[in-house]
């Protein structure tokens, strides 16, 4: 029977990349797949208001303003004060993750080697019972680190859609201040004539309102379950919510 060795431990697979990706969704830019479940509740590549209330910030500023506005979709989570503090949070658990999964992996390595070392004076079948209890040891405990990766990942995704749901009325009324009647996701325009990307004033505006969110009681919304969406089941990409005040049917109260 071939020895075993360090390097046959299965266990060695570290967690690290799967946390790193699930840091990259908050802090690099929510991409496509992200997207999927955090953004869609609030917020889409078009949000159409009904009839607008006069818009005041137009009038005081006497500038004119473009009805179509346009908003970077990563830039409201990961430069306001809220994302900032998600993203900290979530560096600091990835960091504890990681010493955690070195240290068992340092204990796995010894255990493996000491048991390597009692073969020569055991017999095959108590070698074999001892061989196979680590082996089943190692498996529950990647057993183990794997639903605390998926943990780890489902609380990232409370945080950004609990984020994308409470910025929502922000923007509504940021919007109707504007003037404007459209948000379009900024990547979805081609060519402009002028600047109508509102995502530094969004995100001022965000951080007046929210501040850090540390103090914002209710977590992110769920299904009647408890449970974010799945993975198998992504809500819709581009859904188009009405935000603010609109009624139901897209006009304003205010008319």
């Amino acid at each position: 029977m071939t020895k075993r060795t360090a390097s046959s431990l299965r266990f060695r697979q570290s967690s690290d990349p799967v946390i790193r990706l699930a840091l990259r969704y908050a802090c690099c830019g929510l991409r496509r797949h992200a997207v999927r479940f955090f953004f869609p509740v609030s917020l889409a590549t078009g949000l159409i208001f009904g009839s607008l209330p006069t818009p005041v910030m137009a009038q005081q500023t006497g500038s004119a303003v473009s009805q179509i506005v346009t908003i970077d979709r990563q830039s409201l989570f990961s430069d306001t004060q809220y994302g900032r503090r998600v993203v900290e949070t979530v560096e600091s658990e990835r960091v504890r993750l990681a010493s955690e999964t070195r240290k068992v992996e340092e204990a796995l390595v010894k255990e493996e080697r000491e048991l390597t070392d009692k073969r020569d004076g055991m017999s095959p079948d108590d070698f074999r019972k001892l061989a196979k209890a680590f082996d089943e040891k190692v498996q529950a405990l990647r057993t183990e680190g794997t639903e605390r990766e998926q943990e780890f990942v489902r609380t990232l995704e409370r945080e950004q859609a609990a984020f994308f749901e409470r910025i929502g009325p922000i923007l509504g009324k940021l919007v109707r201040e504007l003037g404007a009647v459209v948000i379009l996701d900024r990547r979805a325009i081609l060519l402009t004539t002028q600047n109508i990307d509102i995502t530094k004033l969004a995100v001022e505006r965000i951080d007046q309102v929210l501040g850090d969110g540390s103090d914002l009681q209710d977590s992110a919304p769920s299904s009647p379950a408890g449970e974010v969406v799945p993975p198998e089941q992504p809500a819709p990409e581009m859904p188009v919510f009405p935000l603010g005040d609109a009624a139901p049917d897209g006009t304003s109260p205010d008319n």
